[in-house]
């Protein structure tokens, strides 16, 4: 029973793994596809890295330092599929957690279409200056889900760091600056654009 367990232990790890690879291979192909990549910076939780997937890799680079310590020799082949698990989902959450600005659109899940909106898409913008960069709010319609008024309006959350708000703007007055222009500097609950 125990022999039973620990294979079926094994495939379940080996279908993770090959499952987490596909993902980073996917999120890969899906940043490398990008054209014209203006800018683009990190958004993830812990310095900009996806917070649970560091974690994870950290910790499983503890565990696996413990276990050559200890030559624990049955266990590499375990704790190697760990690792290539852990560093398959830390890149593909990375390249996930980053925001594209390309000459298109902004991309701000490169492994959800939903989160991409063209500029032509774009009906106003708000930005909002914050303690470490500015929070962008676009208004964008979604012409694949048209409600029964003819549009469908939808907002996207942007927040960009200082060191790129000015590259960005930039980007925005090239883009969508001919046709609007930003609310800034006024008092606003931004919380209550819908």
């Amino acid at each position: 029973m125990t022999s039973e367990i620990h294979s079926l232990f094994v495939l379940l790890l080996a279908l993770f793994t090959l499952g987490a690879t596909f993902l980073a291979l996917y999120s890969i192909a899906n940043a490398v596809r990008l054209r014209n990549v203006r800018i683009s910076w990190n958004t993830g939780k812990l310095n900009g890295y996806p917070l649970f997937s560091t974690l994870f890799l950290l910790s499983i680079a503890g565990i696996i330092g413990l276990v050559f310590h200890l030559q624990l020799e049955p266990y590499y082949i375990i704790f190697g599929c760990y690792a290539w698990m852990g560093l398959s989902w830390s890149v593909s959450s990375y390249l996930a957690s980053k925001s594209y600005i390309t000459d298109h659109g902004i991309v701000k899940n490169i492994n959800d279409p939903s989160q991409t909106v063209a500029w032509h898409q774009i009906c106003d913008y708000v930005e909002k200056p914050q303690a470490k960069g500015s929070e962008f709010v676009f208004i964008y319609q979604n012409h694949s889900a048209m409600d029964e008024n003819g549009t469908d309006l939808i907002r996207l959350e942007l927040n960009v760091p200082d060191r790129k708000v000015s590259k960005f703007e930039k980007v925005i007055a090239l883009k969508i600056g001919r046709s609007m222009m930003p609310v800034s500097d006024t008092s606003f609950d931004i919380k209550m654009i819908e």
